[in-house]
């Protein structure tokens, strides 16, 4: 049975709030790659500002982010997590929400994911959202830094 929904306020991510999310990531057992450190966060914050977000509880703290990337053609979901302690309160949807209505008004006609194959809540929660496993294609990569992807299996 889910949890009470909780209110949380969405806001934008700042650099100040990288000590706390990048734990948060951490808890939320994402796999952590170079494109996951300061540096880069910055990098990508000033590549797509406003599409980095943050959920705070009423004593506001952090309890779940989510990014998006837009390259124009595309909208992308990267590390949406929440607390494990916070999950099913509707942090989530809460985050998911505000972020597909940026996505529209960029012009985004589709968002995507990755989801790693063993992480059957991803795939439920997204798959209760409206995403769909996308069986016409196959993802491929390259990297282009070791350790900027987890593993193949």
């Amino acid at each position: 049975m889910p949890a009470e929904r909780t209110t949380v306020t969405i806001a934008e991510f700042t650099m100040d709030d990288y000590p706390v999310v990048h734990v948060l990531w951490q808890l939320g057992d994402l796999w952590m790659r170079p494109s996951d450190g300061p540096e880069a966060t910055l990098l990508k914050l000033t590549r797509d500002p406003g599409l980095f977000l943050v959920a705070r509880d009423g004593s506001g703290l952090i309890v779940g982010t989510v990014m998006g990337g837009w390259d124009g053609r595309r909208a992308y979901l990267y590390h949406l997590s929440v607390l494990p302690e916070r999950r099913r309160q509707g942090i989530a949807d809460a985050l998911m929400d505000e972020i597909e209505e940026r996505f529209r008004r960029l012009g985004a006609l589709k968002a995507k994911t990755q989801i790693l194959m063993d992480n059957d809540a991803s795939r439920a929660f997204f798959r209760h959202r409206g995403y769909l496993r996308e069986v016409d294609c196959e993802p491929w990569g390259k990297e282009l830094v070791e350790g900027g992807a987890p593993p193949c299996r």
